[in-house]
């Protein structure tokens, strides 16, 4: 007997089924076919919520970003938190999703779109979320940046770009934080 789902829930199940497979087993190598026999439905089921596999990964990458945004929301709204353990933790919390997402992010030259895509989007919610955090810091001084949402454009693009060449070391990653935005030397200390 078939059973009928409501169209969000079975939307939200093929999103999640296909963001575990693109997680295992990467985006190349991850058909609709694969994701509708995990997801137990038909491929024209698919289909019809996704019109094409580019939707569908733009879909679960607005998946992955809203995920990430809920925790970039909680870091920054900590009250126990100063602004130095806040920008470690917001740190860790890309470094931690860029490792443990690393085959949905995929960096290779096929799937370049996809690597700019997340970055574009990681961009704008960090900016979203840290925008009012960043104009805190430069109000109390603990900042002395004359364009604070810039450099942190800047800032954010130019480690999105080194992570992918290889610069993965959070430390390292610290210090070119500390230095871009002029922070006292080991004032961002990672766990």
């Amino acid at each position: 007997m078939r059973v009928t789902k409501d169209a969000e829930v079975r939307r939200q199940e093929i999103l999640e089924t296909a963001m575990l497979l693109f997680e295992q087993n990467g985006i190349n190598k991850t058909s609709m076919n694969d994701i509708a026999k995990a997801a137990a439905i038909t491929k024209g089921l698919v289909y019809y919520y996704f019109s094409s596999k580019e939707e569908l990964v733009t879909a679960v990458i607005d998946l992955v970003v809203e995920q990430i945004n809920q925790q970039l929301q909680e870091i920054v709204q900590a009250p126990s938190l100063n602004f130095y353990e806040k920008l470690a933790e917001i740190l860790l919390l890309y470094l931690v999703a860029i490792k443990e997402r690393h085959k949905l992010i995929d960096f290779s030259p096929a799937t370049t779109g996809v690597y700019e895509l997340v970055k574009n989007r990681l961009t704008e919610s960090a900016l979203l979320y840290t925008k009012d955090f960043i104009r805190q810091a430069v109000e109390a001084g603990i900042l002395t940046i004359d364009y604070p949402e810039y450099t942190l454009k800047i800032l954010i693009n130019g480690l999105a770009d080194l992570y992918v060449e290889g610069v993965q070391e959070p430390k390292v990653l610290a210090v070119l934080i500390e230095q871009s935005l002029g922070l006292p030397k080991g004032s961002i200390k990672l766990s």
